[in-house]
């Protein structure tokens, strides 16, 4: 390591110190196939695949949820420290890192201290260990392939949000759900990837414009949670944090939240 103010640590480090932090124990894949190192008490963790950077983990073992202005102040500092020490040890360069994800409470720190720019999204990371019971209209919803039904899952998402992040048909989601029309048309679609752990993560959960307000997202989401919770014991999912519709349903079927990230891209990389 060219610092000696970073140490090296293993997922099971970062669990440990984390206090079995939700995202540590269900998106971190064990082993690490990265590398993950801490300094004063905030992991910064490689991120590989298609899109490789970092992410910028504070531990907070115990942290009630109610943190006062304090503890937010103390902890930018933390953070700002181990960013400057992550650089000066020429992270970014060796981990081949082109976009970075910390805290949004500590967005700022980030900013300052990273090359950020303004591409990316502010999204939250959540979860649930609870099936929800079955919501009206299940009983419509067909499996569609990621591979046979490529074509049209992508074309619905491009018609119908343009800022839908799955990777359609390259094999990441491993069972898509949707409901059509009278007229074979799709209305609402929701997938399930596999996180670094191996656990489902909800994921292109998309309903038709025409459609919204009728509760097709609730019933897709529902289904894939208990078919999640039933053969993992857990399901996961992201959304972007504007989405105080979608927040409101997830609540509903039992999801809470764990992390809320900054997800920016790097300058020049």
């Amino acid at each position: 390591m060219p610092s000696t103010l970073l140490r090296e640590v293993t997922r099971a480090y970062l669990l440990r110190s984390a206090g079995q932090d939700p995202w540590v124990r269900w998106a971190l894949a064990d082993p690490l196939p990265g590398s993950a190192v801490v300094h004063e008490v905030v992991a910064v963790v490689q991120r590989l695949g298609h899109r490789p950077g970092l992410w910028v983990l504070p531990l907070r073992p115990g942290m009630p949820p109610g943190r006062t202005p304090t503890d937010l102040t103390e902890e930018a500092g933390r953070v700002a420290s181990t960013l400057r020490a992550v650089r000066a040890a020429g992270l970014l360069d060796a981990w081949g890192a082109m976009s970075a994800s910390v805290p949004q409470e500590h967005a700022v720190v980030g900013q300052a201290e990273l090359p950020l720019t303004d591409r990316g999204g502010d999204w939250e990371w959540m979860w649930t260990t609870t099936a929800p019971p079955p919501r009206p209209g299940e009983e419509r919803l067909v499996l569609l392939d990621d591979q046979d039904d490529a074509e049209e899952l992508t074309a619905f998402a491009r018609e119908h949000n343009p800022r839908v992040w799955t990777r359609i048909g390259e094999g990441e989601v491993v069972r898509w759900v949707g409901v059509r029309d009278r007229r074979g048309e799709l209305v609402a679609v929701g997938g399930a990837e596999l996180e670094g752990s191996g656990v489902p993560h909800l994921a292109g959960i998309l309903t038709a414009v025409p459609a919204r307000g009728q509760g097709w997202g609730e019933t897709v989401s529902s289904a894939l949670t208990r078919w999640s919770v039933a053969r993992h014991g857990v399901c996961t999912l992201g959304m972007f944090s504007d989405n105080d519709v979608a927040r409101r349903l997830y609540h509903r079927l039992g999801y809470r939240t764990a992390r809320r990230w900054h997800s920016r891209h790097l300058a020049d990389r």
